[in-house]
């Protein structure tokens, strides 16, 4: 294609050949940017959407290639593999229209050979849109049934439809980034559905240096499928992340879909989170919101066997240690199942006599993405609830909520687990675990087993938490075998003992500023006392403490910027109310001063109708 100069503005034209819509001049002029549009009819330059690729790729400049629905799109194999920027764009009814009409250009790989429907390339520097299109029906032996992308570009991906294809992993999209300035961004208005993996990563599967990013709104990863054909696959029915790739997850969904929804799998029905075996890298998934309304959500996904919404799995390569982590900040973990590990599975990985954990970490200040922002008052946000431990026949088992194994880390601040369904809520066995929760409701969770179990090896931390209205199968509330650190909290648990401790290996035992029901299991401590915290109205889950409650103005004022689980501050000194230790009340929530000293999330108490 030759060259436009602009000698002036009626030179301009007739300089392009009649394929091209139009140039546009760089300084220089040597280089332009060309519109070839794929069709039959009047003003179409290509035939066939490959042809209109070659074009742009022979063409310098920042191209776009419009495809229409004047053509129908079958046995597509289309490669893209330009050092140049390229748009391709569907939503045209023909070539002769100026803008998209936002319908859908379908390109389906049904009747051809078995590739992906788009094969992309993108080296250091170069960006590849894709918009306006769906596409269907790719059938890769290997990666990437719909779209297979490698390199060290980008690639975006925008209101499109990415749905009924099929891969052995990756049956949506296949990434893989080569160096650190390689990108998969999944944006506005993107579904990524109905996809299927014979091994692993059904709806998108992504590794190497690569980042993803999905933080735009109404887009999804929902319906898809890891069947797990080969041992040792079946992990990641949604998204399967192999380090030391990182994903950002933060979109609302679409139409009451989370961001990653209903997804299904052996091991990772939502999200599959596993670190670089080769590398020794960690792989990252950051989920998060940036829409106070609307919280990034892991929803209704399914596990065969662990991990229903999240499963992590860790490596040890010679001497490098890495983890898969999960960083979660006003976020949803719902709705999902698995025979154990409902809503997460911290698996551990082996190197000789030694395993290695993944890491969960909820609210934690040095996990906070750019960008994240915190949810709306009355919005339901940082919940792990209505997660089921089902067997694989569908009926109920004795699987934990949260599973931790060997050498795994659980280190989550301001969040709650309402109405899940198992044999525990939190249960960490093996060695070197550590539970660390902070700012947390346990409350309404119907289990056949423990509250919290942790055997022989695992470390506890409960801090600024309230437990209460649990149906709690055995004895005790808490099992912890080896060490525990109780402070500033509730358990209101009349049926049940509050702890059975057995101080294995070196244990600890550090209980303080207590309210419980029973208090015959714990020390003989002056800060731990007995009675009723009286709620506002446990009755429909309002566990905000009245003004006069036995848990008001209890403890010593904490250190820094403390805050609670609606995330307003704590030691607030209540009017009235005589400090016991200090100013922090016990549990989860800190009854703010205002009108009549009611608490933000009460304040239909105030002036005077409070309790």
């Amino acid at each position: 294609m030759p060259r436009c100069r602009l000698n002036s503005v009626r030179a301009l034209f007739p300089c392009c050949r009649t394929f091209v819509l139009a140039c546009l001049v760089v300084h220089g002029g040597s280089a332009f940017a060309a519109i070839f549009t794929v069709g039959t009819g009047t003003g179409c330059t290509h035939g066939t959407i490959q042809s209109a690729i070659d074009a742009a790729n022979a063409a310098p400049g920042a191209d776009t290639v419009r495809v229409t629905r004047s053509l129908t799109y079958q046995a597509q194999a289309n490669t893209i593999s330009g050092s140049e920027n390229l748009n391709l764009v569907g939503g045209f009814a023909t070539c002769a229209q100026a803008a998209t009409d936002n319908i859908k250009t379908v390109v389906s790989g049904f009747g051809g050979v078995p590739e992906p429907v788009f094969r992309i390339t993108a080296a250091t520097g170069v960006v590849v849109k894709l918009r306006h299109l769906t596409i269907t029906r790719g059938d890769e032996d290997g990666n990437g049934g719909g779209i297979w992308f490698q390199g060290n570009g980008k690639l975006e991906v925008i209101e499109s439809t990415i749905t009924n294809n099929s891969a052995a992993y990756g049956g949506g999209i296949y990434a893989f980034g080569t160096g650190t300035n390689a990108e998969l961004l999944i944006s506005e208005g993107t579904v990524i559905s109905n996809n299927t993996a014979d091994y692993s990563g059904g709806g998108v599967s992504i590794g190497g240096a690569l980042k993803m990013t999905m933080s735009a709104p109404n887009s999804t990863i929902s319906s898809n499928v890891a069947l797990g054909l080969a041992a040792g696959t079946g992990v990641g029915g949604g998204l399967q992340v192999k380090g030391p790739a990182t994903a950002y997850i933060a979109s609302s969904g679409v139409n009451g879909l989370g961001a990653i929804d209903g997804n299904r799998a052996i091991n990772g029905g939502g999200i599959s989170i596993i670190s670089g075996y080769f590398s020794g890298t960690d792989a990252t998934v950051y989920l998060y919101t940036t829409s106070p309304s609307q919280p990034g959500a892991v929803r209704r996904n399914h596990a065969s066997n662990t991990g229903g919404g999240v499963y992590l799995q860790s490596y040890q390569s010679g001497p490098d240690y890495s983890s898969g982590v999960l960083c979660a900040s006003d976020f949803l973990i719902n709705d999902n199942a698995a025979r154990d590990g409902s809503a997460i599975y911290l698996d551990s990985g082996l190197s000789g006599s030694r395993t290695y954990g993944g890491a969960v970490r909820f609210n934690y200040p040095s996990c906070l993405p750019v960008g994240a922002v915190r949810c709306a008052s009355g919005i339901p946000c940082n919940t792990v609830s209505g997660n089921t431990a089902v067997s694989t026949g569908g009926g109920p088992s004795d699987g934990a909520t949260v599973r931790l194994l060997s050498d795994a880390y659980l280190e989550a601040y301001r969040f709650e687990m309402r109405g899940n369904r198992g044999g525990d809520a939190i249960r960490a066995d093996g060695v070197n675990a550590s539970i660390d929760i902070r700012g947390c409701l346990l409350a309404n969770n119907e289990l056949t087993r423990q509250l919290i179990r942790a055997d022989d090896g695992v470390s506890v931390d409960i801090e600024d938490c309230t437990i209460t209205r649990n149906v709690i199968g055995l004895t005790d509330v808490l099992h912890i075998e080896r060490s525990l650190t109780l402070r500033n909290s509730i358990i209101d648990q009349p049926n049940n003992l509050t702890l059975a401790f057995f101080g294995l290996g070196g244990f600890s035992l550090n209980v303080t500023n207590i309210l419980a029901r029973d208090i015959s299991s714990l020390p003989n401590n002056s800060s731990i006392i007995s009675g009723d915290p009286s709620f506002i109205d446990a009755t429909n889950g309002n566990y905000h403490l009245q003004r006069y409650s036995l848990a008001t103005d209890f403890a010593p004022a904490g250190f820094g910027d403390n805050r609670d689980l609606d995330n307003l501050p704590r030691d607030q000194d209540l009017p009235g109310v005589s400090n016991l230790f200090g100013p922090r009340d016990l549990g989860a929530y800190e009854r703010q001063i205002g009108a009549g000293d009611c608490g933000t999330a009460d304040s239909i108490f105030c002036n005077g109708f409070e309790p």
